[in-house]
């Protein structure tokens, strides 16, 4: 039995469209399958909940974007149970670009349906204050996250995700957000030891995967399932040198740049001196000044693309 946790909306409701194309193929297979359609933010996470809760040796697959999927394994409640199948249908879709998952919806389901390879794959948590949350593929305080906070009911995304061209949301909000934004002061410590401090940053962004933002590779180096947070710093850049390294990322190419560091680490806790917003895969988790980051010790089965 597959249990598909669908977000209809994703894509600005092109999603729809994919669920029927799997549904026609789960059909023709004479698959046993239960859907579960999301209704409101935070939903995906109350479904998993409640299926993992209930249920042990679960397959759940994951119909929606990145942010869908951080909602599903915020809510999983035992990882060693359950396998997890994902067919992206979001705006940047930076997991299954990072894993090479099929994104032709009947490939996808193909792949779901007979799988071969499996991959155990790391889970970030944050902690505030506040409380904690889960990430997948990254998390990010300063303006990556000022980015993602207005992406979220972005104008200019739905009519971007119409015209099938959702990455550029990213880059458009990007310029803008650049010229309005101010840099604060900011304290790391990493592993609990080994302390920096910066004048100013564009923000700090913690990663399980090299991509984040609809393609752009933060963090070339990192590994999905090495149990470490690869995390790239940015700052004390003029806004033009800082529009001018954005476009190297999407190569990987902006690391050796005199304003950016590159950390590799099991936790790193990060102080700066006014509240920022936060994200976690795109999610908001308001304004922090202070939040932890690491990996969990338990990993997170997920199917892999057949090759």
């Amino acid at each position: 039995m597959l249990h598909f946790i669908v977000n209809l909306h994703s894509k600005s409701g092109y999603a729809r469209v994919i669920w029927g194309k799997i549904e026609e193929v789960l059909q023709e297979q004479g698959t046993a399958y239960e859907t579960y359609f999301t209704e409101y933010k935070g939903h995906a996470t109350k479904i998993a909940e409640d299926l993992t809760f209930t249920e042990q040796n679960i397959r759940i697959v994951v119909l929606g974007g990145d942010g869908t999927v951080n909602e599903v394994v915020e809510g999983i409640g035992d990882f060693e149970h359950v396998i997890l199948g994902y067919i992206p249908t979001g705006s940047s879709n930076d997991l299954a670009r990072s894993l090479g998952l099929p994104t032709d919806p009947k490939k996808a389901i193909l792949n779901i349906l007979s799988p071969k390879y499996f991959i155990q794959m790391d889970i970030g948590e944050v902690r505030t204050k506040k409380g904690k949350r889960r990430f997948v593929v990254s998390n990010g305080i300063g303006l990556d996250a000022s980015i993602c906070e207005e992406a979220l009911d972005s104008k200019i995304k739905k009519v971007l995700n119409t015209l099938k061209l959702g990455k550029l949301t990213y880059v458009l909000i990007a310029l803008k957000q650049i010229l309005l934004f101010q840099m604060p002061s900011s304290e790391i410590l990493i592993d609990g030891k080994q302390k920096r401090s910066y004048k100013g940053i564009y923000f700090i962004s913690s990663h399980i995967h090299k991509y984040e933002g609809g393609g752009l590779m933060i963090c070339p180096k990192a590994s999905y399932n090495d149990g470490k947070i690869d995390v790239c710093v940015v700052k004390n850049l003029k806004k033009l040198k800082l529009l001018c390294l954005l476009p190297s990322a999407y190569f990987g190419k902006h690391t050796k740049s005199r304003g950016v560091d590159m950390i590799r680490c099991n936790e790193i806790t990060i102080k700066t001196s006014r509240k920022m917003n936060v994200h976690t895969d795109g999610e908001s988790m308001g304004m922090q000044n202070e939040i932890s980051v690491h990996t969990l010790n338990e990993k997170l089965t997920i199917i892999a693309r057949n090759v």
